[in-house]
């Protein structure tokens, strides 16, 4: 069945708004930036879905958005939805989620657009991170994984270049890995913790397990 871009975005399709803003997104980011995405075949094409990537820059969302070629649904704090940032966090996908109240609403709700097999976009670490800190993996991932059984796709997304390493030949790289399912057999909060941090290692592995794969070709 062909897939149309009119109307609203369901799990199935994109939006013809959302579709021309996502392609003129990449055309830009291709120009200004040399962006290069690899892995997007990987992507599949329906069902549930859940998309963790690194976060050390706040365009990340965005960026994770090219590099997805399917509508998402995004957890994103809740202090994010304050005026004037609301629109565009509501158009890009977005949904609050209270931290300070335990963020249960929050995950019921990504449990919610799982189950009507939404892409469902979500951080491990939690916060961006470009201060030079340990990562941290948080369970949430691994805990949306085992109760919905959507397979959990790791993204790497590199950091934007400034005009002074775009003339070195410096690109904005993104990584999309395989789809893995999770043993929904897991319980426990170090068995959750364990598996988080493999996710977490498995994004930040990414672009060391593309250079290898291209050394070898």
């Amino acid at each position: 069945m062909a897939i149309t871009f009119e109307g609203r975005s369901t799990p199935r399709k994109m939006s013809r708004r959302y579709h021309l803003f996502r392609r003129f997104l990449i055309v830009l980011c291709r120009i200004l930036f040399g962006l290069t995405i690899h892995g997007m075949e990987r992507v599949p094409k329906e069902g549930p879905l859940i998309v963790a990537s690194n976060h050390h820059q706040y365009p990340d969302p965005v960026l994770v958005c090219m590099a997805v070629p399917r509508r998402m649904q995004w957890m994103a704090k809740r202090q994010l939805f304050d005026f004037p940032y609301r629109k565009f966090f509501e158009f890009i996908g977005s949904f609050p989620v209270d931290r300070e109240g335990g963020g249960r609403a929050g995950l019921r709700a990504a449990l919610a657009f799982l189950a009507e097999d939404w892409a469902l976009g979500i951080f491990p670490e939690g916060t961006h991170r470009d201060d030079g800190t340990d990562r941290e993996a948080k369970s949430g991932a691994v805990m949306l994984a085992v109760r919905s059984g959507a397979p959990v796709l790791p993204v790497h997304v590199g950091k934007l270049p400034g005009p002074a390493s775009r003339l070195r030949g410096h690109r904005l790289e993104i990584f999309v890995g395989e789809p893995t399912g999770l043993d929904r057999s897991l319980r426990g909060g170090q068995a959750y913790r364990e598996a988080a941090d493999e996710i977490l290692s498995a994004i930040y592995a990414l672009p060391e397990e593309h250079a290898r794969r291209t050394a070898q070709a």
